[in-house]
């Protein structure tokens, strides 16, 4: 069992990593707003107890993202507060959504494969940017919302593309804070993938994060996503916690 203070200290840094585009704190709720691109960037994240009954804060966050055009969403980690709140959510009828295991490993000595050429930019490039879209798919029409994300970062970033014969095989992101580096969205050309690039690239950000004085690495992983939670584990990376969305109606 890890202990509540690592639970923390990882759930505030991926906070920080993914910022929205706006945000309010209202009575130990975090509510953050980013034109419903992402979840991590469009939901309640309930830190605190507060003060106020459970069930009228509610009410006030749906009208607050109604307001908006933006469906309510609380992400429900162990740390949730009040305790009961995900029972809450779901006599409500909130839809469980996207169960995520929260993995980390502690930094070693290991090197990353010196095969490949890894580019590292301390700002989200164009070229980044651009390779990045075109290995997720990421709609046009939320192109400047992430471009905003990204921006808006306030600790220090590693946007890193590894290439192959000059061609752009991988891309990801590293977020350095204290003794901490999150890694986000590692992706990989659809033509390159199964060749190991992908994991070539998440080897080189340890080494980056190291080399920022990060000592232990987290990152985000999907239950459903079977093959990245093998290739996780096979790297040593042990879940500490997972978390999951509670979405209002029914999808």
């Amino acid at each position: 069992m890890f202990a509540p203070t690592l639970i923390r200290a990882v759930e505030e840094a991926s906070l920080n990593a993914w910022p929205p585009l706006r945000q309010m704190v209202w009575d130990g709720w975090l509510l953050r707003f980013a034109d419903g691109y992402t979840r991590r960037a469009n939901s309640v994240n309930p830190i605190y107890p507060g003060a106020g009954d459970p069930a009228k804060k509610i009410d006030r966050c749906e009208q607050i993202y109604n307001d908006r055009g933006l469906r309510p969403v609380f992400k429900i980690t162990p740390l949730a507060q009040p305790a009961e709140l995900d029972a809450i959510l779901d006599a409500r009828g909130y839809t469980h959504q996207a169960p995520t295991s929260v993995q980390v490993l502690a930094l070693d000595q290991r090197r990353a494969d010196g095969s490949g050429t890894v580019r590292v930019w301390r700002k989200a490039s164009p070229e980044w940017l651009d390779n990045f879209a075109q290995f997720s798919h990421v709609d046009e029409g939320n192109l400047s919302t992430l471009a905003g994300i990204l921006e808006h970062i306030p600790v220090p970033a590693l946007f890193a593309t590894l290439f192959e014969d000059s061609v752009p095989v991988a891309c990801g992101l590293g977020v350095v804070e204290g003794s901490l580096i999150g890694l986000f969205d590692i992706v990989t050309s659809p033509s390159a993938r199964g060749r190991g690039f992908g994991t070539r690239l998440l080897m080189n950000l340890l080494q980056q994060g190291r080399a920022h004085g990060a000592q232990m690495a987290y990152l985000q992983v999907m239950h459903e996503n079977e093959p990245a939670r093998r290739l996780y584990a096979k790297l040593g990376f042990e879940e500490i916690y997972s978390y999951w969305y509670r979405v209002q109606g029914k999808v």
